[in-house]
């Protein structure tokens, strides 16, 4: 036992911090009627009607959730047990019109899936949702706990309750741990919902990169472990990352979470992936082979990691002070998804993984699937309009992403090969970065500010303007042509110009 002296000071920093913010109590032994209940213990907010809410979309996600929908019974407390008027205002929001008293809220969550299998209840997101289950938990801190408007700074308390033969994975900071109890702070809600949870017997695995530690933690409803063998095949991933993001990350914990389900008609799969700061929730529907699962969520990570850097590093206001009810949308999706996506299919071929001809081979796949997309929209208007235009989001990763290799080409050129999308991330990084989020329309400026007035002409072009991409103006630069297919492929007779420019951007 440790000295009364010492956890006298640790127990009455916590009570000042819970004081100052939300404490929320959830207990995860204890379910009725498939529903988890909550309590919310509330610092005094002032005299002023209060509004509180479950979100109506969050982060990474570009279409409406009503995370409300799930929330049953709610009911609000003064210090005596007494009711507090309450009223719900619509899906996921409710006013408390006289607050003064308010010490507690409590209310019932469903959950956001059953199982995850091929049976979609509602779009194609149920990695923003989870589930509850004995067995075990995927808890997105959004479908769950609620926030008062306004107060979205604040800071929470998590006390956790769980059966003892579970882990609790997540890159939320820990502060006490025992057998049945943990509990976790949150520096605000927004850090609170960027940190999600799996409950589950222990299934891990630790993969360490110099200074970097990432954790694998996964449950498969089958009961057999598969941490060991992803771990084993996302570490050369990760190492690969790191080395071409320059040998350095914005994190230095990172968590992989990963819930799978077999599926029952053999050779379907399904999976579904959302990207955090410090951790990326991957949920799978396969077949059990260990090996098969390690290879998709290798897939899915070599995207999700990208994140971290964009736009999780970098990012603008309107991610940085994010509106879970009606958010404002930035105009550069194709930086936070076209960029992300283009260090996913440009990095194997660069860190030397991947053949010229295999890189073009993806290349090519995504030329296809963008030509069956309008070109009469420029991708910041879309972007600013991706919850209205839901059936053109997916360009992003197609033209954006294109998009972003004509830019890396044209920043080699111009250099002589020295400099290149990755380096002008890096000095992204230098500019933005925790707490130091970009004005959206001024983004375009500092990228020319950093490379040139040549460069901001191509964003305008290109970003700004609709437009076809010159591509195989572009690629033609490096050595590559397109046949009467319109697939494109290496040149059988470069310059030297062109191989010395190919090897700068390619790497061969």
């Amino acid at each position: 036992m440790r000295p009364l002296a010492l956890l006298l000071p640790f127990a009455l920093c916590l009570q000042a911090f819970a004081q100052q913010g939300i404490i929320v109590n959830l207990d995860l032994r204890h379910q009725a009627d498939d529903q988890l209940e909550v309590e919310l213990v509330v610092p005094y907010l002032g005299d002023a009607p209060l509004v509180f809410a479950l979100p109506r979309i969050v982060p990474g996600i570009y279409g409406v959730m009503d995370h409300g929908r799930l929330a049953g019974r709610i009911e609000a407390f003064n210090r005596h047990g007494d009711p507090v008027p309450i009223q719900r205002l619509d899906l996921g929001r409710w006013t408390i019109p006289v607050p003064q008293d308010l010490h507690r809220i409590t209310y019932t969550v469903d959950d956001g899936w059953e199982e995850f299998d091929v049976r979609f209840s509602m779009g194609n997101y149920r990695s923003s949702e989870g589930t509850v289950k004995p067995e075990a938990s995927v808890i997105n801190h959004n479908s769950v706990i609620g926030y008062f408007e306004g107060y979205e700074d604040l800071p929470y308390t998590l006390y956790l309750k769980k059966p003892p033969t579970h882990y609790a994975a997540t890159s939320l900071p820990r502060i006490t741990e025992g057998t049945e109890a943990i509990t976790f702070v949150a520096k605000s809600y927004r850090h609170l919902v960027d940190n999600p949870m799996l409950v589950a017997p222990a299934d891990t695995a630790h993969i360490r990169l110099g200074d970097i530690d990432v954790l694998v933690a996964c449950h498969s409803t089958t009961g057999q472990s598969i941490a060991g063998p992803i771990a084993q095949q996302i570490r050369p991933l990760l190492a690969d990352q790191r080395a071409y993001l320059g040998g350095t990350l914005p994190v230095k914990n990172y968590t992989f979470l990963i819930y799978h389900h077999p599926i029952e008609a053999k050779g379907n799969m399904m999976g579904d992936g959302l990207e955090h700061s410090a951790s990326t929730l991957i949920l799978l529907c396969m077949d059990l082979d260990p090996q098969m699962i390690a290879q998709s969520v290798y897939g899915i990570a070599s995207h999700e990691f990208f994140h971290t850097i964009l736009p999780l590093s970098v990012h603008s206001e309107e991610i940085e002070h994010y509106d879970f009810h009606t958010p404002k949308m930035s105009r550069h999706l194709w930086l936070y998804e076209g960029m992300t996506e283009y260090f996913a299919i440009h990095m194997p071929v660069k860190q030397g993984r991947q053949t010229v001809d295999e890189f073009l081979g993806v290349v090519n796949g995504k030329v296809g699937m963008m030509r069956k997309f309008p070109d009469a929209i420029a991708l910041t208007t879309l972007s600013q309009q991706a919850m209205e235009k839901q059936d053109q989001y997916y360009n992003f990763y197609l033209k954006g992403t294109l998009f972003c290799l004509g830019l890396d080409i044209a920043l080699r050129e111009r250099s002589k090969g020295s400099y290149g999308v990755q380096e002008l991330v890096r000095d992204l990084q230098q500019e933005y970065g925790v707490g130091k989020p970009f004005k959206d329309e001024e983004l375009f400026a500092t990228i020319e500010r950093l490379t040139g007035p040549d460069i901001g002409a191509l964003l305008q072009r290109h970003l700004d303007e609709p437009s076809t991409l010159p591509l195989a103006e572009w690629l033609a630069k490096a050595g590559m042509e397109m046949d009467e297919k319109g697939q494109f492929n290496v040149s059988p007779k470069p310059t030297k110009k062109q191989r010395q420019l190919r090897k700068a951007w390619l790497g061969r």
